[in-house]
């Protein structure tokens, strides 16, 4: 999920009160899935690079495309490889939608580990003109110390809020370059940006059919939230060749 904040300190907080989440049912072409699926510790260094160097690749890559052709902007899954079809890498970014609810088909190489945005928050000083380093990082630690729901499951394993708090993945400051057109409207040039939020890597997946749900909610009170209310849950159905 993208949820940049977007000039905390400069507008009023608008409540918005959005926690229902739809129930989806699997459609029985998916009745042949694969049975488990492993994860890696949020400690281990999955396909060379620790859990915090994935976040800020994939944060360096979703904030660099338009949002005309963003997969975090995809409601079907259709545009759902954009910026990874020739990318070398071991894993497979999988998209949050921005609140709501949302269902996907997306068709993958095998051989990936899939990284799963459980719940996320990004804040930077082109966003927040004349913040401090220290000052972003509050934004997104406040935002992410407000979950209050976490949730993945991936064909018959489920992962529940006190399995998945150990996957909250706090980042350093890095750099972006954002493009015309950029996500949340932020203009165009080079920005620092800090992320925080709740992530997942899977060992790579064989050939099959992966049903993939993960939901989250947050309810965050006081000065200098992302969104007060804010809940989120999204369906992929991966067909990995």
């Amino acid at each position: 999920m993208h949820r940049h904040n977007d000039k905390i300190m400069n507008k009023p907080i608008l409540f918005i009160m959005f926690i229902s989440f739809l129930s989806f049912s699997i459609n029985s072409s998916w009745a042949q899935q694969k049975d488990s699926l492993d994860i890696f510790p949020p400690d281990s260094k999955p396909f060379g690079l620790s859990y915090e160097d994935h976040v800020i690749n994939f944060w360096k890559l979703m904030l660099s495309i338009p949002i005309e052709q963003n997969p975090m902007e995809d409601e079907t899954g259709r545009i759902c490889t954009y910026g990874q079809n020739t990318s070398r890498s071991s894993v497979f970014y999988l998209t949050a939608n921005a609140g709501g609810a949302s269902v996907k088909t997306c068709k993958i190489p095998s051989g990936l580990g899939i990284f799963i945005p459980i719940i996320t928050v990004t804040a930077s000083d082109q966003e927040n003109p004349g913040a401090t380093i220290e000052k972003l990082h509050e934004i997104a630690k406040k935002d992410q110390d407000s979950v209050t729901s976490l949730y993945l499951k991936i064909n018959s394993n489920e992962f529940k809020y006190e399995d998945l708090l150990g996957y909250r993945i706090p980042t350093k400051e890095f750099q972006v370059i954002y493009p015309n057109n950029a996500l949340d409207g932020a203009k165009p040039g080079p920005s620092t940006v800090v992320a925080d939020g709740h992530y997942v890597i899977t060992k790579p997946l064989t050939p099959g059919n992966y049903n993939i749900q993960f939901k989250a909610s947050i309810v965050c009170l006081g000065v200098d939230c992302v969104e007060p209310i804010f809940a989120t849950e999204n369906t992929f159905n991966l067909i990995v060749e």
